[in-house]
């Protein structure tokens, strides 16, 4: 069975430091969690498909509309106060840190930056976030969006990033775990961002086991993680990873996610003018 940790390797030290994470749960699980590279472009959804996830962060929305769901192994609690010791993140709207919006609704009009349509923190959280801005302006003047897309794609945190600060979209949306590894580890890049608006907690991605992983080996990865924080040697690298611990999440943790999409879904609204629902 495989590990990897895509979704959060966003900068060189938090990469090596999943590496090393998931090398001592192998150890304490006693199995082979051998690392898999899966880096961009190739399709993440081709990760989450593969018969021999052992230990692989699945976005929640993804997870909360599969065919057949994987396995629930445990969720990262970041350990920034804002978090509140619970499983959850958050998405930010971005803009450069010269940019003169001063509010998220001066934004509106521009160039948006976001990830595909299947992530919740890069398109299913802000489209519900941002359902309360455009409910009262209907019918919408350009089909059903506030803004128009970025002048690049941007199917990655790090593209988006990168779009807003080369001035190719106007702000971006990221998952606020994301920038927080980023403000530890990349600080000069984040100091040319700010943040205009934050969106509710969602529940945060999961490590996953493939369905076909064991009842055994399942149950034994799930522990290890549950118990990375309880060994005082763990701290520092729990610390580069700005986490807190591990815990236990269930399928209806994620539920949410679809009434999101549900209610964006029925007042017709996309976050760009192109590519619409």
């Amino acid at each position: 069975m495989i590990a990897n940790a895509r979704m959060y390797s966003v900068a060189a030290p938090v990469a090596q430091a999943w590496r090393e994470l998931f090398a001592r749960v192998a150890r304490r699980a006693g199995v082979d969690l051998p690392y898999l590279e899966h880096a961009a472009p190739a399709p993440i959804s081709a990760l989450w498909a593969r018969p021999d996830c052992g230990c692989v962060f699945m976005c929640g929305f993804p997870y909360v509309n599969a065919a057949v769901r994987p396995r629930l192994l445990a969720a990262p609690v970041p350990s920034p106060e804002r978090y509140g010791q619970r499983p959850v993140y958050f998405t930010e709207f971005i803009v450069r840190a010269d940019a003169r919006a001063a509010s998220l609704a001066e934004t509106f009009g521009g160039r948006l930056a976001h990830m595909l349509p299947e992530s919740n923190s890069g398109y299913n959280a802000p489209r519900h976030f941002l359902l309360r801005h455009f409910l009262p302006r209907q019918p919408a003047p350009d089909a059903g969006a506030l803004y128009h897309p970025a002048g690049t794609p941007t199917p990655t945190p790090n593209q988006v990033i990168d779009a807003v600060i080369a001035g190719h979209a106007d702000v971006g949306v990221v998952d606020s775990y994301v920038l927080d590894l980023l403000r530890l580890h990349a600080p000069a890049r984040m100091a040319q961002l700010r943040t205009l608006a934050v969106t509710p907690a969602s529940p945060a991605p999961a490590l996953v086991a493939s369905p076909a992983a064991s009842d055994s080996a399942a149950a034994r990865i799930r522990m290890a993680l549950l118990d990375l924080h309880r060994d005082a040697g763990n701290a520092e690298l729990l610390a580069t990873l700005r986490l807190a611990r591990f815990a236990l999440v269930e399928d209806a943790d994620y539920d949410v996610l679809a009434g999101y999409a549900r209610a964006a879904d029925a007042a017709g609204f996309a976050l760009t003018s192109e590519g619409m629902p």
